[in-house]
C-alpha cells in the first residue's frame, strides 16, 4: 500500500445543511449533490477542498464551538 501521509483529498462531504449553506455563501465551490446513502430523505453536499474551504469549515466549527459554550453557561 501506498504512504498516505501526503495524501490530500480533492472533496469533502458535508452531510449538516446549514454548515453547506455557510460554506456556499462565504464563496466555496459546490462540486456535487448527492443523496445520503442511510437516508435517501437527505442531501450531501460535496465541496471542493481548497483553502478557502478550509478556512471557512475552521471558521464555521468555531463559531459552532463558541455557542455550544454559551449556551452550557447558561
Amino acid at each position: 500500500m501506498e504512504n498516505n501521509k501526503n495524501f490530500v483529498k480533492e472533496a469533502n462531504l458535508i452531510f449538516n445543511m446549514g454548515v453547506g449553506r455557510a460554506l456556499i455563501k462565504a464563496g466555496a465551490q459546490v462540486i456535487d449533490v448527492k443523496p445520503d446513502r442511510t437516508n435517501p430523505d437527505k442531501t450531501v453536499l460535496v465541496f471542493k477542498n481548497d483553502e478557502l474551504f478550509q478556512t471557512e469549515l475552521a471558521r464555521i466549527n468555531k463559531e459552532i464551538a463558541e455557542a455550544k459554550a454559551a449556551e452550557e453557561v447558561l
